[in-house]
C-alpha cells in the first residue's frame, strides 16, 4: 500500500462514519433548561403564568404580562454525584459546579390611549439549556468479554495490507489515509493491528485476538464530560385587551461537548499473551441551532390558560476526535513489551445536522389574589421523530432512534404563597424516558422549593432543587456491548437578582 501516500491531505477531513449511539444523540434531544430561582423553584410550571425572565423560554407570550421594565441574572451551583454498578461492583463519583446560567430583560411599551393593544413588549433571555458537565467510573471484573471485541468487529473486511505502515509510510499517514478513504471503523481495526492486540490468520482470512480471559479480566471505565447547550430567547408579545396575551420567540443555540473516555483492562489470564490495555478517546462538538416559538394566554378571572408551541431545533454540528492505544504483552520467553500507537491525528468531520421534535405545552394555573398561585404544565414530546442527516450516513442510528425511543409527557406542577414582600414557592417535575425500555433510561424526578424577597425596585430569589435518575451505559457501540447502571443525585441551587426599571 506504498500508494497511500500518494493520497494525504494537508487539511484532513474524514468520511462521517464515525459510530453513533443514541444515547450520544439524546445530549441534543433532552432538554434540561437551568433558569431562574423562581423558575426553578416552582418546577419550571410557567407557561401559563409568565412574568418571569425564564418563562418566556416555556411560553414566548409571557413576557407581555409583566408590569415593569425588568433586567435580571441567575447563579447557580451544582452537585452531582454519580453511582454505577458493573458486574455487582459499586463505584461513586462526585462533581461541583458553579456558574453564571441566565441573564435576560424584558422592555415594555404601553398604550396610554384607545386601541386594543394594551401592552406591546420585547424581551431577551440567555440561559442553560443542558449542561453537560458529567463524570462517572465504571469498574467490575468482566467474565465473557474484553475490548478486544471492539477491534475485531472493526476488522472485518479487512487485510494485514490494508493495516501495515510500509518503508515510506508513517502511522500517522496510514491513520489519516484510513479514516479519509475507509471511515472510522479501520482506523480502530488499524489501532489494534499495530499495538500487537490483534493478530491475521491466512487462512481464514480474518483477525483474531492475543487476549485470553477466560479467567475474567479487571476492567475501569472512566468518561468526564464538560461543556453547555445555551439557549437565546429573541421576544416578541402584545396584550390584546385585558384578557389575551400572545407572543412570539427565534430561539438560537451555541453548543460545546467535550468528553474524554478512558478504558484500562488488567489481570487477564495467566496464559494471556496480552497483560494490559489501555484506550483512550476524545470527542469535542460544537455548533448552533435554530428554533421558533408561538404562544398565547388567556385570562378568565382567577384562571389562565397557557398553549405554546416549539419548533424542531435545528442543529448544525462538527466533530473532532483524538485516541490513542497502548497494550502491554510478554512472550513466551516472559519478555515484556509495551507498545503504545498514538497517531497525534486530529480527525475533523463533515458538518451534519440533527433535528429534534416539536414540543408542545399545554398550561393552566389558578391565581389567588395576592395570597399566591398554583401552576401545571404538561409537556408533549415526541422523541421518535428525530432525525439525523445526511440520512444516507445516519441509516443505522435513524431506525435506532425511530425504534427505540417514544413519545413522552412530562408533567411540571408549581406553587407560592406570599405573605408581604415575601414569597415562598414549591414545585415538582416528572420528566419521561424517551426510550421505549424503561431498562434503558427510568422517568425521572425532582422537588424544589426556594424563596425570595421584594425590595421595591429589586428582588432576590433563591430556590434548591433535587433531581433523581437512573439509566444505562453502554461502553462501547460494538464488540464490549455491556451495561453499567447508573444513578444520579442531582442537587442545584440558584440565586437570582431582578432590577425593574
Amino acid at each position: 500500500m506504498t500508494q497511500k501516500s500518494i493520497l494525504f491531505l494537508f487539511l484532513f477531513i474524514s468520511i462521517f462514519s464515525r459510530a453513533q449511539n443514541v444515547n450520544e444523540i439524546l445530549n441534543f434531544l433532552v432538554d434540561n433548561p437551568n433558569g431562574t430561582a423562581r423558575f426553578e423553584s416552582m418546577g419550571g410550571a410557567f407557561g401559563a403564568l409568565g412574568g418571569d425572565l425564564s418563562a418566556i423560554n416555556i411560553n414566548p407570550a409571557g413576557s407581555a404580562v409583566f408590569n415593569d421594565n425588568e433586567y435580571g441574572f441567575t447563579l447557580s451551583s451544582e452537585k452531582k454525584e454519580n453511582k454505577t454498578s458493573f458486574f455487582n461492583n459499586p463505584e461513586s463519583e462526585d462533581d461541583n459546579n458553579f456558574s453564571f446560567n441566565q441573564g435576560g430583560a424584558i422592555w415594555l411599551l404601553k398604550n396610554t390611549g384607545e386601541g386594543n393593544i394594551n401592552k406591546i413588549s420585547f424581551g431577551f433571555n440567555a440561559q442553560t439549556n443542558n449542561s453537560f458537565k458529567n463524570n462517572f467510573v465504571i469498574k467490575g471484573r468482566n467474565s465473557s468479554n474484553s475490548i478486544d471485541k471492539f477491534f475485531l468487529n472493526n476488522s472485518i473486511g479487512l487485510s494485514t495490507a490494508d493495516l501495515s505502515v510500509g518503508s515510506n509510510e508513517s502511522v500517522s499517514g496510514v491513520y489519516k489515509y484510513l479514516g479519509g478513504n475507509y471511515g472510522f471503523s479501520a482506523q480502530q481495526a488499524f489501532l489494534g493491528y499495530q499495538a500487537y492486540l490483534i493478530n491475521y490468520d491466512k487462512d481464514s482470512n480474518s483477525f483474531y485476538s492475543l487476549a485470553n480471559y477466560s479467567e475474567g479480566v479487571d476492567q475501569q471505565y472512566i468518561s468526564e464530560t464538560k461543556g453547555v447547550n445555551t439557549k437565546y430567547n429573541i421576544n416578541f408579545a402584545i396584550q390584546f385587551k385585558e384578557n389575551f396575551y400572545f407572543g412570539m420567540n427565534v430561539n438560537t443555540h451555541d453548543v460545546y461537548i467535550e468528553n474524554y473516555t478512558g478504558h484500562n483492562e488488567s489481570n487477564f489470564s495467566e496464559s494471556s499473551a496480552i497483560t494490559g490495555i489501555s484506550f483512550e478517546n476524545s470527542l469535542k462538538t460544537q455548533g448552533e441551532g435554530l428554533s421558533i416559538q408561538l404562544g398565547g394566554i388567556v385570562k378568565f378571572n382567577s384562571f389562565r390558560f397557557g398553549l405554546s408551541y416549539q419548533s424542531p431545533t435545528w442543529y448544525t454540528l462538527r466533530d473532532q476526535t483524538y485516541q490513542s492505544l497502548e497494550v502491554q504483552s510478554v512472550d513466551l520467553d516472559g519478555i515484556k513489551y509495551q507498545d503504545k500507537v498514538n497517531p497525534q491525528v486530529i480527525n475533523a468531520y463533515p458538518d451534519y445536522k440533527i433535528n429534534t421534535p416539536s414540543i408542545i405545552t399545554t398550561s393552566a394555573a389558578i391565581v389567588l389574589g395576592k395570597f399566591g398561585l398554583l401552576s401545571i404544565d404538561l409537556v408533549s414530546k415526541d422523541y421518535s421523530k428525530s432525525k439525523l442527516k445526511p440520512n444516507r450516513d445516519f441509516l443505522t442510528i435513524n431506525r435506532d432512534i425511530n425504534t427505540k425511543l417514544t413519545n413522552t409527557l412530562d408533567i411540571r406542577m408549581g406553587s407560592e404563597i406570599r405573605i408581604e414582600k415575601f414569597s415562598f414557592r414549591g414545585g415538582f417535575t416528572k420528566i419521561s424516558s424517551p426510550y421505549k425500555n424503561l431498562d434503558m433510561m427510568g422517568d425521572s424526578k425532582s422537588f424544589s422549593f426556594g424563596f425570595g424577597y421584594d425590595f421595591g425596585e429589586t428582588i432576590v430569589n433563591f430556590s434548591h432543587k433535587l433531581l433523581k435518575s437512573n439509566k444505562k451505559h453502554q461502553l462501547f457501540d460494538s464488540g464490549l456491548t455491556d451495561l453499567a447502571q447508573i444513578d444520579t443525585d442531582h442537587s442545584l441551587s440558584n440565586l437570582s437578582l431582578i432590577f425593574k426599571f
